[in-house]
């Protein structure tokens, strides 16, 4: 299959979504590049959401050396013409880091426009939260810095304050504010989340991130295309296979991409078994947080049973290592398809029985009805994705959208986009029980059409042009993936640029709406109901304790950091 754009649609972008481009180049699989004077940033924010109903998929920004920094924003308009995504790209200066904000637009760019001021220092004019992403708040000192803002009942904070955004102050002789981590029982990875309580309730809340990070990106820059995507797939054990589908995806998307149709079911059956088993692994640490112990080993059980099966497939449980530019590895025979099928058939008939236990169970409904929630105005705001979206009754899906490069076509393979109107976490719950047959229904098809045919699994890629670009789209357990990768001018082997937004990167985000309203033994639901990654989440900067001029760490230095002990 090969992968074409729609020529019309950069007449569409320069006429109706963006005249004040300076110039206008097509992607690869309708996409759009448009370049833009920095002070146009927001007003185009403005006008995608407002007037086409956009979504911010990432807001970025590439260190262009000396020349200064180009200013990424990626915009999903798949819901106006089909699988069109407009990038805007802006060159500013580093003598004045300061394009306008579209956080002020959109609450999606908060984290994205803190992280670029954290590790670029770039500073967006207007940003609604100024404070620091990933480093500490107080570094090197909150009052003398202007990291905290002044707390509407107590004037300018001091250097212990935590500030919490949601405006909710109450009198503080009646409030209680309670950090939960950043290493605690009931969070497996390093975060650190305020509670501000009053009584037994929730009435204002914050997330702090930034406590571990491994450098994904920069490995990926480092060692080439090819041996990026064993990189690429290390970002998340559980969700390994959707980084290394997008992976492949942004990079056939640098060039014109062709993958035979039968490596194309051999990743959407990957990708499915990866959706059965991760949605399997949340469901049994829900009802094991919530004290259902049934329902942690139904489900955990379940669970096994789909690994074997993508162990048979891979060689491997957790990184699978087949995925490849232009295909996969290693073909899917006829006998293994065969024996699959039953295997399949018999889990989804286990699987739907947890639909009625789940939406049914006494201890399910009182612990999650009701809890943590977010209405479809506040998901789409913050730019919620995956189960959370679809939860709030958001029908955004990218394997519908804007697919990634496996078989999603509805015309050959039949499945459907689950949504719920119950907008709290047991909503979300429900979501991915129903996601479970779904996917079992696809993997069955995919098994069924690899047990019928044969073909080669993968044609070699072609050289990757310079200064082209690519953008990878996937829907990974916990919602839309996003790679983005830019070659580069002076060597054909590594990529220039290469940035991944998570879902859990926006997820995240939401908790502490999320949280307000909530009884303090219902926070770690609530923070659960996310299926939390930080370390696909988390980022690295280096800071001189000292104060003075920044430092960029070299290669070899970063690497001497990592071998040295208790680092």
């Amino acid at each position: 299959m090969k992968f074409k754009s729609d020529p019309t649609l950069v007449d569409f972008v320069r006429t109706e979504v963006a005249p004040e481009g300076l110039s206008f180049k097509p992607l690869h699989e309708n996409r759009v590049a448009v370049r833009i004077k920095a002070e146009d940033a927001d007003k185009l924010a403005e006008r995608f959401i407002s007037k086409f109903k956009a979504r911010l998929i990432h807001e970025t920004a590439v260190d262009l050396e000396g020349e200064g920094f180009d200013m990424i924003y990626i915009y999903d308009f798949s819901k106006v013409r089909e699988r069109l995504v407009v990038v805007l790209e802006a060159q500013i200066s580093k003598d004045d880091p300061s394009p306008p904000s579209v956080a002020k637009i959109t609450w999606q760019a908060s984290w994205a426009e803190r992280e670029i001021h954290d590790l670029l220092g770039i500073s967006p004019k207007g940003t609604p939260d100024p404070r620091k992403q990933f480093l500490p708040y107080e570094w090197p000192n909150a009052a003398e810095s202007g990291t905290a803002p002044p707390r509407p009942d107590k004037g300018p904070s001091g250097p212990q304050e935590k500030w919490i955004p949601l405006g909710i102050m109450p009198n503080d002789a009646y409030a209680t504010l309670i950090p939960i981590g950043p290493y605690h029982p009931g969070v497996i990875e390093g975060q650190t989340v305020y509670v501000k309580v009053e009584g037994e309730t929730v009435v204002s809340a914050d997330i702090k991130t930034g406590f571990h990070h491994r450098g994904i990106q920069k490995l990926i820059e480092r060692r080439g295309y090819h041996k990026g995507v064993f990189a690429a797939e290390r970002v998340c054990g559980i969700c390994s296979a959707a980084h290394g589908l997008t992976y492949v995806t942004a990079c056939e998307n640098l060039y014109e991409a062709e993958v035979p149709d039968r490596a194309l079911y051999i990743r959407t059956l990957l990708l499915e078994l990866n959706r059965v088993h991760s949605h399997l692994l949340w469901i049994g640490v829900v009802a094991d947080v919530i004290g259902w112990k049934t329902g942690f080993h139904l489900s955990w059980g379940l669970r096994e049973r789909v690994m074997d099966i993508i162990e048979s497939i891979t060689g491997n449980r957790v990184n699978y290592g087949i995925w490849r530019i232009g295909g996969m590895s290693r073909d899917v025979s006829k006998e293994l398809a065969e024996r699959a099928l039953p295997t399949v058939k018999a889990l989804k008939a286990e699987m739907a029985q947890l639909l009625p236990a789940v939406a049914a169970h006494s201890v399910v409904k009182s612990r999650l009805v009701g809890v943590g929630p977010l209405s479809y105005a506040d998901a789409f705001d913050g730019g919620a994705v995956g189960p959370v979206a679809r939860a709030s009754n958001w029908k955004i899906d990218v394997r519908a959208d804007n697919p990634p490069h496996a078989m999603y076509d509805p015309k050959v393979i039949s499945w459907e986009v689950i949504t719920d109107d119950d907008c709290d976490t047991f909503g979300r719950t429900l979501v991915r029980v129903k996601e479970l047959l779904v996917s079992s229904d696809i993997i069955v098809q995919c098994l069924e059409h690899l047990a019928r045919t044969t073909g080669e699994v993968r044609i070699e890629p072609k050289v990757i042009p310079v200064n082209s670009e690519g953008i990878g789209l996937n829907e990974a357990p916990r919602g839309e993936l996003v790679h983005y990768v830019r070659a580069s001018e002076f060597n054909m082997n590594l990529p220039q640029a290469y940035r991944i937004r998570t879902p859990s990167y926006r997820n995240n985000a939401l908790i502490p709406k999320m949280l307000v309203g909530s009884n303090l033994a219902d926070v770690p639901v609530v923070m659960g109901s996310t299926d939390q990654c930080l370390a696909c989440t988390d980022r690295f900067e280096v800071i001189r304790e000292s104060g003075g001029p920044s430092h960029s760490m070299s290669w070899a230095e970063l690497v001497a950091l990592g071998k040295r002990r208790g680092v």
